[in-house]
């Protein structure tokens, strides 16, 4: 057996372990394997100073929390075993694992950049017999569709770039699938969270690539419009033997590729709790705690600042933290600070009293 042979049968091994372990559980709800999310999120952002443009941090807050509306759609799908990876990426080197025709010796970008990454999409769905490729794209930045003062030739050319783009990515992804067999069904979409259904007409494409789009309204009913989109579409009798192993070990590559950062897979990237110490590091390190001219944001407790290192607040956190209230309901998205609330709660009663005994569940 070959080094490069060697290298696909561990891939294949670890990604059956992580099936095995995070994603067989029976549930009727997707398994969602979600990373932290890379862009920097705050409450609110201030308008733009003199000399100080928040632009670019407000493009990156709008896309993040296009992702998440697509995330809570997913979540909620009913049924279908399926699995949601979230931010999935793949290198050089991973995109022709187990391929013994390629000539790494000769080939310049295994030389230099095999471990770079080459293709990425927003999410990769699992399915028992298919797979589905999600890009999201936010068109907050261009302004309301039905604002008389919006630019309609810049939205145009927006739209028109926003899609090939994602267009561009779906098509890379799906290459990278059917690499392994060229007989799995792999479907793509791109979801505008968005923008609404009525201003269909605005995309300067053709009718077939507009059947791709999923709107904003389609998220709010998404168990029908899959059902419509995808499972009516799909058979649902079981795969052929032959092409039931190869589904099954693309779906182990693409659970263990996700798994996978420098070479080496780690497999507690599956888990709740690695999700959630990963969250913490995104929050300490992000523009969440950036004051300057917000009113919003405050400076932060003293229990909050010497044990947790944030440095500041938003005025709804200080507020949290400090209320005695015995019973409080938080809400909020991905990244808004919750943990941050309940792990100063969790110190405010610790060291107040050395009899308290604290029980937590999640």
């Amino acid at each position: 057996m070959t080094k490069n042979e060697t290298q696909y049968e561990k891939y294949l091994q670890n990604g059956n372990e992580i099936f095995e372990t995070y994603c067989s559980t029976g549930d009727k709800h997707p398994i969602m394997l979600p990373r932290a999310p890379q862009q920097k999120y705050v409450d609110l952002y201030p308008e733009d100073q003199p000399g100080c443009s928040f632009e670019n941090d407000r493009n990156q807050q709008l896309n993040y929390e296009a992702e998440v509306i697509a995330y809570r759609a997913l979540e909620k799908l009913i049924g279908g075993d399926f699995i949601v990876l979230h931010s999935f990426e793949y290198t050089h080197f991973q995109y022709y694992l187990g391929d013994l025709t390629h000539d790494k010796r000769n080939c310049k970008t295994c030389k230099k950049t095999a471990t770079n990454r080459e293709g990425e999409s927003d999410f990769v769905v699992i399915a028992p017999n298919y797979f589905v490729i999600i890009e999201v794209k936010n068109m907050g930045h261009i302004g309301n569709q039905s604002d008389p003062g919006c630019n309609k030739d810049q939205q145009s050319q927006a739209l028109a770039k926003t899609f090939q783009k994602s267009l561009d990515q779906r098509n890379k992804m799906v290459q990278f699938v059917k690499r392994f067999c060229k007989r799995l069904t792999v479907l793509q979409f791109t979801v505008y969270p968005n923008f609404e259904k009525a201003f269909k007409k605005e995309f300067p494409i053709s009718r077939d690539k507009i059947s791709s789009i999923i709107f904003k309204e389609d998220l709010k009913d998404f168990n029908d419009w899959w059902t419509d989109n995808i499972s009516d579409l799909v058979l649902d009798e079981p795969l052929h033997p032959e092409f039931r192993t190869k589904h099954e070990d693309v779906r182990n590559l693409l659970l263990v590729i996700w798994c996978t950062e420098k070479n080496i897979c780690d497999k507690s990237k599956c888990s709740l709790g690695k999700c959630i110490v990963k969250i913490g590091e995104q929050l300490r390190s992000g523009r969440f705690t950036f004051r300057s001219n917000n009113p919003e944001v405050i400076p932060s407790l003293k229990i909050v600042k010497d044990f947790l290192g944030i440095d500041n607040l938003t005025k709804q956190q200080y507020d949290l933290i400090n209320s005695n209230e015995k019973f409080l309901w938080i809400n909020g998205p991905a990244g808004a600070g919750k943990t941050i609330v309940l792990l100063a709660k969790i110190l405010q009663l610790a060291l107040s009293s050395e009899n308290n005994k604290i029980m937590l569940f999640c």
